[in-house]
């Protein structure tokens, strides 16, 4: 159901840049999305503890709620999936997001006049806790210490051959991951590659990479192998530039522009740590 993933090699402008096809960590009809990863084992360990009934709140175009649904359906569970109900009708990805979620017979219930995500969040979790007992509300993002341990087990496969690794941030804990085993290979062989991380929104640098190295656990060894870049976009701005493998056009392909834009001047060899499609 999860797989380990391989590593490509592109030829783009002259330079071989290699991706990590971590869209590929879940096979069909399950979502080509990295998180899986960590969220698999949490919707397990809910459910020995006697969890039933597992809720979300979406945002317009994320893939989490395709995942929640697609793993509670495997294990018998129910799955409540809270999604913006905006007045000009289904924004962004919302239309394909909805038959994911009913092809795994998720309960879709909107928030109407949608607010600030922090807002919408307890305004679900009110409603999953009146309508459900045994029901549990899962933290936006899914910033799962799960993922970024399963992170880190696929990041120890990885050569440390590559001078540079660069991926896209949402949440942050795909990148701890990917960060823990880097400390881990700094303290085994003195060095480490060179992270940056491209957010997907307008976000503070500072404070996201302190919440990724918090994530990471071990920030006191990798702290000056991380760099945070904000490139301008906000979270529900497309990028459609080219790219020769699949890959989101609203949280990879940010990353993969900024890439493009500096592939010059970053040091190589290069791996894309692609999380999703």
């Amino acid at each position: 159901m999860i797989c380990n993933t391989p590593v490509e090699k592109h030829l783009i402008e002259g330079q071989e840049i290699y991706v990590k096809r971590e869209d590929l960590s879940c096979l069909s009809p399950g979502p080509p999305f990295a998180k899986v990863r960590g969220l698999y084992p949490v919707l397990e360990k809910l459910k020995r503890e006697g969890i039933k009934v597992v809720g979300y709140t979406e945002t317009s175009i994320s893939m989490a709620g395709w995942g929640i649904s697609y793993f509670c359906k495997s294990l018998g569970m129910k799955s409540v999936i809270f999604m913006p109900r905006y007045k000009d009708g289904l924004r962004h990805n919302q239309e394909f997001q909805i038959s994911k979620w009913r092809e795994f017979e998720a309960e879709i219930i909107p928030i109407e006049k949608p607010n600030r995500m922090a807002i919408n969040f307890y305004r679900a979790r009110k409603i999953l806790t009146e309508r459900y007992a045994s029901s549990v509300m899962l933290s936006q993002g899914l910033p799962f210490e799960e993922t970024v341990q399963e992170v880190s087990i696929q990041a120890s496969s990885i050569s440390s051959h590559f001078k540079t690794i660069i991926s896209c941030i949402g949440s942050g804990a795909m990148i701890a991951g990917i960060l823990r085993d880097l400390s881990f290979k700094k303290i085994c062989n003195g060095a480490a590659p060179f992270v940056y991380g491209i957010l997907v929104s307008k976000k503070d640098p500072a404070i996201m990479k302190k919440r990724i190295l918090k994530m990471a656990g071990m920030g006191g060894f990798i702290k000056n192998s991380l760099s945070i870049i904000d490139y301008g976009y906000e979270y529900v701005d497309k990028e459609v530039c080219d790219c020769p493998f699949p890959c989101n056009i609203y949280y990879d392909r940010k990353a993969w522009k900024w890439l493009m834009d500096n592939i010059t001047i970053i040091e190589k060899p290069i791996l894309f740590w692609n999380i999703g499609a």
